[in-house]
């Protein structure tokens, strides 16, 4: 008895080891869950704000566009794409849906004999909400990662992460309310030429503790005509995955 109790009291009193902290993912890591949550998701609902800023000793542009999409998996979307202020010779507006068995999306003026607004397309049997966004990504406003990211178009997302190299974390932010990973990689905007060396700049990504997508910038300068210009380019996505959108969102007109 006096042998067990003294047992009992050692283990009792022993001193416990520390809780290993939990360790801090990289930023490859956390770039790939963010991805891989939504090549999972069934559905992909929201708007990315597209805001881009041109300086120069000529003042200031600025230009907004603003898309709402909703993605339902295998076939289903919807995409609307709006510019302001209005320019007067590109596009303004871009509109495509499918519900599954056909696919429609709005036309430049000039780019189809006869003027068509609309272009009507039967949806291949192999063909998923990817390769629908294959028919159309040309004629985007915003051709850009996040709407890649949405539709889980791997190869539009390929038009930047095979340019992007060096992922680096930084210190945490708060974005809306959401408190964000800063995920900062160099982006390979210009590859060399005979005539230009390669240029990298900074890509800054931001991605929510649940690996949402919450926003992409990026600043470079460009030269233009003799006038040296320095560009800022923002979007701000708002997406909800796996959620329930009506059936009507994908009517086709």
């Amino acid at each position: 008895m006096i042998a067990t109790l003294a047992l009992s009291m050692v283990v009792t009193f022993a001193p416990q080891a520390p809780e290993a902290e939990a360790q801090q993912p990289t930023a490859k890591e956390v770039f790939q869950e963010m991805l891989s949550r939504y090549h999972a998701a069934k559905s992909v609902s929201g708007t990315v704000v597209f805001e881009q800023a041109a300086t120069s000793g000529l003042g200031e542009k600025r230009v907004v566009i603003t898309t709402r999409l909703a993605v339902s998996k295998p076939k289903k979307f919807f995409i609307e794409q709006s510019r302001n202020p209005r320019d007067d010779v590109m596009p303004n507006s871009f509109a495509a849906v499918s519900d599954g068995k056909k696919l429609g999306y709005t036309v430049p003026k000039g780019l189809l004999p006869g003027d068509p607004p609309k272009l009507f397309e039967a949806v291949p049997d192999y063909s998923g909400v990817s390769e629908g966004m294959d028919a159309f990504a040309p004629l985007l406003l915003d051709r850009s990662f996040p709407i890649a990211v949405a539709f889980y178009n791997e190869y539009e997302m390929r038009l930047l992460t095979q340019e992007l190299g060096s992922l680096t974390l930084l210190e945490d932010r708060t974005v809306g309310e959401q408190e964000a990973w800063v995920i900062k990689g160099q982006y390979i905007r210009f590859r060399r030429t005979a005539n230009r060396p390669e240029v990298k700049i900074p890509i800054y990504f931001y991605v929510s503790k649940s690996y949402d997508l919450l926003g992409v910038v990026y600043e470079e300068g460009l030269m233009d005509g003799g006038v040296q210009y320095n560009i800022k380019s923002r979007w701000t996505v708002n997406f909800q995955r796996d959620v329930e959108i009506p059936e009507a969102t994908f009517t086709v007109r």
